[in-house]
């Protein structure tokens, strides 16, 4: 490979041991080799999201729940996060009671229109008050 152009990051200290054991496994040479596949498949992959082309949905974890998932998994609840993710999400999805879930949709929408015609009132009286 050719040289190209340095840049300078910062990473905590905790972010880059990491990253090093990752090296260490053997996936890649070096932190700049590393940097640049993650790069890349960032921007691909984000780019994908963006014109409607990936079937994968990218979702921000707060740090306690990667640990919780870490967790489970040591425990051997689950092989990986995505696996834990993906049991959980169809878990919650098997268990939800689409009908309440409907009924309340109906619901909303109900109360939605009430308010809008109450609102639509209010502004006809207002109107004609101020006709007076």
């Amino acid at each position: 490979m050719g040289k190209g152009e340095r840049i300078t990051i910062r990473l905590l200290e905790k972010d880059l041991r990491w990253i090093d054991s990752f090296i260490e496994e053997g996936e890649f040479d070096s932190r700049s080799e590393l940097f640049r596949v993650a790069a890349r498949e960032l921007i691909d992959r984000t780019l994908a999201i963006q014109q409607g082309q990936s079937g994968e949905t990218y979702v921000p974890v707060s740090d306690d729940h990667i640990n919780a998932l870490d967790y489970l998994i040591q425990k051997g609840r689950f092989k990986s996060r995505e696996a834990a993710v993906f049991e959980i999400l169809r878990n919650y999805l098997e268990d939800m009671d689409w009908d309440k879930l409907e009924s309340s949709e109906k619901k909303f929408q109900e109360i939605k229109f009430k308010l809008a015609e109450a609102e639509m009132m209010k502004k006809e009286i207002e109107k004609n008050y101020l006709k007076h």
